[in-house]
């Protein structure tokens, strides 16, 4: 009688090449998710600093406020005296602005520090780029004659504000020019004019603090990539109408100009 057939067994040799590419494709899915959760916390990180800055400079803003008889400090740069931050300095007619000007303003005692001044967003070096922050020209003493506004349009007072929880008190703003000059603002006509320009630094989002000590993100409606254009322009006076503007002109001095 014959023996049995012996079966043969086949022994793995490895991977074949169509299991390794799925591995690997499966490994790229998963770093690709990693970069990204790992991206978001970064900006939420972020944020949440550049959150906390405004709303230092807000707490600093309103105890300047309770310590000179109900007067605003200035928000403008180096116009008077009382302004949140003093000159600046020039440079193959660039401007900058100096240490000096930020420890001389009246914001410096409240806060006493220059991380507060700068945002995380901002993609400046503080040797390129001192300040991120500017506030609200619409809340001021002596910002002078600025935006198409009427005569005496400046709320100077707390309780001028008729809506501080709408009330927009800073926010992040480019200028072209090398620091941020004088408070900001656009047209309050309606034109569609932005005279100043948010940053664009933070992805899908502005952030600001507002009259009532609040802060918080505003979504904006355009898309980045026209928000990265029109907020990067070499100039100021850009015309740039819309949903973003419109609800920015409502929030620089709700109730007063709508």
């Amino acid at each position: 009688m014959l023996p049995p057939a012996r079966i043969a067994r086949r022994i793995p040799t490895g991977f074949t090449l169509v299991e390794l590419l799925v591995v690997v494709a499966i490994i790229a899915i998963i770093l690709a998710f990693l970069v990204v959760a790992a991206q978001q916390v970064v900006r939420q990180s972020n944020s949440t600093v550049c959150l906390s800055n405004q709303r230092q400079l807000y707490v600093g803003f309103n105890q300047y406020y309770a310590d000179n008889s109900g007067r605003f400090m200035g928000v403008d740069t180096g116009l008077t005296a009382w302004d949140w931050v003093q000159g600046q300095g020039n440079l193959n007619g660039q401007g900058f602005e100096t240490e000096n000007a930020v420890t001389k303003g009246r914001m410096w005692q409240y806060v006493g520090d220059f991380e507060v001044y700068k945002s995380p967003f901002d993609p400046f070096s503080k040797f390129q780029r001192l300040r991120t922050y500017s506030f609200n020209a619409f809340i001021s003493t002596g910002e002078g004659p600025m935006w198409g506004g009427p005569p005496n349009w400046q709320v100077n007072t707390m309780g001028k504000i008729p809506l501080p929880s709408e009330t927009i008190v800073t926010s992040l703003e480019y200028d072209h020019r090398g620091y941020n000059i004088n408070g900001f603002g656009i047209s309050v006509t309606g034109n569609g004019i932005w005279v100043d320009k948010i940053a664009a630094w933070h992805p899908g989002n502005w952030n600001f603090s507002f009259a009532d000590g609040s802060v918080r993100s505003y979504k904006h409606a355009a898309k980045q990539v026209d928000v990265d254009y029109y907020m990067t322009l070499p100039q100021n006076d850009i015309f740039w109408p819309g949903n973003d503007y419109e609800w920015l002109r409502k929030h620089l001095a709700p109730g007063l100009f709508q």
